[in-house]
This record gives C-alpha cells, structure tokens and sequence, in this order.
C-alpha cells in the first residue's frame, strides 16, 4: 500500500511537466488545431489532482473572480492561468484572438459559445448569435479555435467555488468584449489578479 502511494505522488502529473510537454508541441509549429488537440490532452491530465495548484492561486476575490498567473512562456507562445471563481462570478461575452484551451480543475462552469455574423468591418459593431451552451464538470476540457469558436461568456452559476485552469495562446492583456442587445463591441484591458503581478478592474 505505501509503496503504491509513493510511486503515484512520484509519477503525478504536474504544472512543470504541462509546460515541458506544450513548449514540446509548439517547438514543432503545428497547426492551431493540431496544437488545441495536443494540449487539451495535456489539461485533462493536468486536471486529474489538483495537489500541484500552489494555494496562492486558490485565492478568491470578492468583485470579481480571481485570476492567477501560474506560467508565462519565455517566447510569449502561451500562459497558464488559474481562475477562481465563487458563486455567481462570470465573464461578459468576449473573445481573445488566440487559441486556448480551458480544464476544470474542481466544480462546474457554464459555458455559452456565440457566432459573430457580421463581416467585422465596423470596428465598434458586432451581431450575435448564441450557438450553444453547456456545463464544463472538473475533468473535462474546452477549448477556443479563432475565428469561429473564440467567442464566449462563461460563469459559476453554482453554489459552491469553482476553480478552472487556462492556457492561452498568447499573453491575454486585452480582448473584446460584446453586448448583444447594442451590437457593440469594445476592447478592454485586463491584468492578472495574482498579489505579484497587480489588480485590474475586470478580469477575463
């Protein structure tokens, strides 16, 4: 029995591994949907045992979910994030012009995708149209593929916290966010919510 429970906490899977493997995959420049396969496979594994999670990245905020950086690649190819989330946190709808991909490390999130149907010629206009909407449970995985599945809202709608881990495709300082009703859309600056890397009005 504790030699079973050793060999397991020495062979988890954790956060130094998952970068070594992505840095691994986009060395060899695949495509965007090659490389969304590759590393989604990467974040359910990451997502099995959350042991690895530092408890500086399960710190929540009371105005808006928590967002932890956890690892910014030296080439800007990619981050990995923590978000945190207690009941009733969530997202406008937005984008973020990168591949990424989302796992869920403990609980749910409801994700709602949209599909842009004007031609994007008006730099302050867009049209939407909800497509689906679905509960992401821990384990599982989601994923971003521009320029047709970039764009979405996503939130707790749970009563209990929910902490989710992200990888983006390029390091998220700004994205656009969409309101449906005024077929608006603008861009908006974020920062991390981590004690060393500042605060932000909104997080993403």
């Amino acid at each position: 029995m504790s030699s079973g429970t050793t060999q397991e906490a020495t062979t988890a899977y954790g956060l130094h591994q998952f970068v070594a493997d992505t840095e691994a995959v986009l060395d060899r420049h695949p495509s965007m949907p090659v490389t969304i396969k590759e590393v989604s496979q990467f974040v359910y594994k990451l997502c099995r045992d959350g042991s690895w999670l530092p408890e500086r990245a399960r710190a929540t905020r009371d105005d808006c979910y928590a967002r932890h950086l956890l690892h910014k690649d030296r080439q800007n190819r990619f981050v990995v994030l923590a978000l945190v989330w207690k009941p009733g946190q969530a997202t406008p709808i937005h984008d973020h012009s990168c591949w990424g991909v989302m796992g869920l490390l403990e609980n749910s999130l409801e994700e709602t995708i949209y599909e842009r149907l004007d031609d994007g010629s008006r730099p302050d206009h867009a049209e939407l149209r909800e497509l689906q909407g679905g509960i992401v449970s821990a384990g599982s995985t989601s994923y971003l593929l521009p320029p047709y599945h970039e764009i979405h809202a996503i939130g707790n709608n749970t009563d209990e916290t929910t902490i989710s881990v992200h990888v983006y495709g390029r390091d998220i300082d700004e994205v656009n966010v969409y309101e449906p009703e005024s077929k608006t859309v603008r861009p908006m600056r974020i920062k991390y919510f981590s004690p060393e890397c500042g605060g932000a009005d909104f997080a993403i």
